[in-house]
């Protein structure tokens, strides 16, 4: 996304500036021209190209444009901000209140992103497949690992595969027989593009979980699910929507997965409560 684009790009002492004061009106600049912010913030026009050009623009409007629409999606009904939910004198229980709204507006994001033919697509690849492998980075694969486990009932393997500059191996077993589920916030990190170019030759199809721009990982998955994606890179208290959004969309490949041989998978779900149920009495016997 622009803003995360934003935090990691060096700008010089006159560009931060314009950036600065960009960052602050956000939706204010709307109508107001170059010559306008040139004049507010004492700098002048060349600057606005050059910082185009850095972000990865043609030029000045192109940028505007982008960074308006992001804002727009950023703020839209969002009543608890995703980075900071809570400030220095909040009680315990505006923070409880906060997290709450969070949580909500977190999952009806995620909601809204998604597409019915997106989600279709997804649900074919895991249903045709033998493996599922999953990869991300840790704190991903410990909430993929509930899907793991869950996955057993619809005896579908799924096997966790930590996503580093040092891959694990499992990638080069990989074949058409798999399914990978690729996991990334920004989906540009360069073990990524080392895994899809290896994923790609062996013909495995990939899914990829990331946020709303199109970054490299969505441009080769064969679909991709968008996570919530209203959280800065660095400036953030702790993955809260991240984390959640992710969460809800592993929660319902499974759901959408189940459903499929509903009454079958119901069924065994019972079965294997009930067994585990009289082992663990047996246990206290």
């Amino acid at each position: 996304m622009l803003i995360h684009k934003i935090e990691k790009t060096h700008f010089s002492p006159s560009e931060t500036i314009i950036i600065d004061y960009i960052l602050q009106k956000g939706l204010e600049i709307k109508d107001m021209t170059i010559s306008q912010i040139a004049q507010q913030t004492y700098t002048s026009a060349p600057l606005f190209v050059r910082i185009a050009k850095k972000l990865g623009y043609d030029g000045w409007n192109e940028l505007k444009e982008a960074y308006l629409k992001e804002l727009e999606y950023l703020y839209l009904n969002q009543q608890v901000d995703a980075n900071i939910p809570f400030v220095i004198n909040d009680d315990m229980m505006t923070i409880a209140n906060n997290l709450c709204v969070l949580e909500r507006e977190t999952i009806q994001d995620t909601y809204s992103l998604l597409r019915h033919d997106d989600l279709q697509k997804a649900m074919r690849l895991l249903r045709d497949c033998q493996v599922i492998d999953v990869y991300g980075r840790k704190q991903n694969i410990d909430i993929a690992r509930s899907f793991q486990s869950r996955m057993y009932i619809l005896k579908q393997h799924v096997q966790l595969c930590s996503l580093s500059d040092e891959l694990d191996s499992t990638y080069l077993l990989s074949d058409h027989n798999h399914c990978a589920i690729i996991v990334s916030y920004s989906g540009h990190a360069p073990c990524i593009q080392r895994l899809i170019q290896t994923l790609k030759k062996k013909g495995t199809a990939i899914i990829a979980i990331t946020n709303i721009e199109e970054n490299y990982l969505s441009q080769m998955a064969d679909v991709t699910l968008k996570m919530s994606s209203r959280e800065l890179i660095y400036t953030k208290i702790a993955d809260y929507a991240s984390s959640l959004s992710l969460k809800y969309l592993f929660d319902l490949l499974y759901s959408c997965l189940f459903s499929i041989h509903y009454k079958q998978n119901l069924d065994s779900c019972i079965k294997i409560a009930m067994e585990l149920d009289e082992m663990q009495h047996e246990e206290f016997m």
